[in-house]
């Protein structure tokens, strides 16, 4: 039954009262009344459930409350038998998948009596530990993106540069970057001039006697 249905004769009435599922039933002889907490059950965890049962008439029922807790349409079921604990029933149950569920309460009094609430169990959130881990996997990432993204803009805004010449090299007439130890100026296809070289003399032959130089003219 939805939470909030109008139940029949032996339906329990579930209302949800901020954290918890409040549960209603009565009839001409007694009136029960319990909680859920919480509100929304979780597979493979406990919830706490609480009962009290009070009648119009007669002495006070003290009980015992038999449970039956079980998924709907599934043979396989939990039943706890409960003795009251001050003027309450209280237990814990634990839920082993998420879907519709069914709690039956009996108890006999005058007569006995079967009551059935229903209810939903919701699936249990992330571990806390694998959603810290993907809350930092995600940091990560976004951390990673906007440096890429900012090396990027940086290269935008620097102005390209030529390569650099390696050291001590020269460059050309023609602009050509020189390796160190070549000459800048070839004698071909330049304009230079030819290299300069020193004339040959001749040497006096040996055992040739070197001619006199004329006598100046005489004065009279």
């Amino acid at each position: 039954m939805p939470v909030g249905a109008a139940p029949s004769d032996d339906q329990i009435r579930v209302e949800r009262r901020g954290d918890l599922l409040e549960l209603r039933w009565a009839d001409s002889e007694e009136r029960l009344q319990g909680t859920i907490h919480p509100a929304n059950p979780r597979e493979g965890e406990p919830f706490t459930l609480s009962l009290h049962v009070g009648n119009f008439q007669g002495p006070e029922f003290d009980g015992p409350l038999t449970l039956t807790f079980h998924q709907q349409g599934s043979p396989t079921q939990v039943t706890k038998t409960l003795t009251r604990q001050g003027v309450n029933w209280h237990t814990e149950l634990v839920p082993d998948e998420a879907g519709p569920w069914e709690l039956e309460v009996r108890y006999r009094r005058t007569h006995l009596k079967v009551l059935t609430a229903r209810f939903t169990v919701v699936e249990p959130p992330l571990p806390r530990g694998l959603g810290w881990g993907l809350v930092a996997l995600a940091a990560g990432t976004a951390l990673a993106l906007g440096v890429r993204a900012g090396l990027r803009r940086i290269r935008a805004a620097t102005p390209g540069t030529g390569p650099t010449p390696p050291p001590d090299a020269t460059v050309g007439a023609t602009g050509a970057v020189v390796p160190p130890g070549t000459s800048a100026v070839s004698g071909e296809g330049t304009g230079a001039a030819p290299e300069s070289r020193p004339e040959s003399t001749t040497a006096p032959e040996s055992g040739t006697a070197p001619t006199p130089p004329p006598d100046p003219p005489s004065s009279q």
